[in-house]
């Protein structure tokens, strides 16, 4: 049995979902994404903001599905994925120590405050590109991770490495914060080399165990069209199903959204 699965969206497509603890024990949403730039692509050094969409992510939505989630005894948690998809919008804090500050307390805010007030349990880290040294990301990070945890404002925190930043940054970052970091979500999408077989996928994901530990290491991938470069879904679906037999994974994850609804906001 899949034990957690974790959508990323950015709009209320997990609505949708049909949720049983025949098939898991956990559901977690991720929201992507919040970001510390304003509406010109200018950074604000550490000051969050949600992009998601507003109108459709509320309070009620949240809670009927967590609603509908405990009816079926299936835990449903929600996490606030900081971050960005491609080049767009990197980490990159003018000034580490003001930028842990602000992260702290925007992030703190929006957590916090009676609107949206979306029952947070933790945040997520999936930055695919940084445009700072991995002693900037690690302090940065870390320490915006131990003090969220540490007064109280989030339960969870997890990772989000993809291939290219994994080495030098992500595996870093876990291993100087390995105790505040509950789940590390690997993005297979963003391999570099083609992946042409199930076994190959398996293969990376016992290379990634010796990093990461496996209790804790998510199989993540993306639904978007122009993440199947390098890794088909039908090798996922079949080298995901292998990882979680034969590797006993945690779960998997997937970026998913509502592409039909209109006006939806772009990532």
């Amino acid at each position: 049995m899949l034990s957690i699965f974790r959508q990323y969206t950015f709009d209320d497509s997990f609505e949708q979902v049909f949720v049983s603890n025949k098939f898991l024990k956990e559901y977690q949403i991720a929201l992507t994404f919040a970001t510390d730039y304003d509406d010109d692509d200018h950074p604000t050094n550490g000051i969050f903001r949600p992009t998601w969409d507003l109108q459709k992510v509320t309070p009620e939505a949240i809670e009927l599905f967590k609603e509908k989630g405990r009816s079926m005894d299936v835990d449903v948690k929600v996490f606030i994925s900081i971050g960005n998809r491609g080049t767009h919008q990197p980490f990159k804090p003018l000034d580490n120590n003001t930028w842990i500050a602000n992260a702290t307390q925007s992030l703190t805010n929006l957590i916090q405050c009676k609107e949206p007030n979306l029952r947070v349990d933790g945040i997520d880290v999936l930055y695919e590109q940084i445009d700072a040294s991995p002693g900037d990301f690690i302090q940065c990070v870390g320490q915006l991770i131990k003090n969220l945890k540490e007064n109280g404002v989030i339960t969870e925190a997890s990772i989000s490495p993809t291939f290219n930043l994994n080495k030098d940054f992500y595996s870093r970052l876990y291993s100087s914060v390995s105790f505040l970091v509950d789940f590390v979500d690997y993005q297979f999408q963003k391999e570099v080399d083609f992946v042409m077989n199930p076994g190959v996928l398996l293969q990376r994901y016992n290379e990634l165990t010796k990093v990461y530990p496996r209790r804790k290491l998510l199989a993540g991938y993306s639904a978007e069209n122009e993440d199947w470069t390098t890794l088909s879904p039908i090798v996922f679906f079949l080298g995901g199903m292998d990882i979680l037999k034969k590797r006993k994974a945690p779960g998997i994850s997937i970026h998913y959204h509502n592409f039909y609804a209109q006006s939806s906001p772009q990532q």
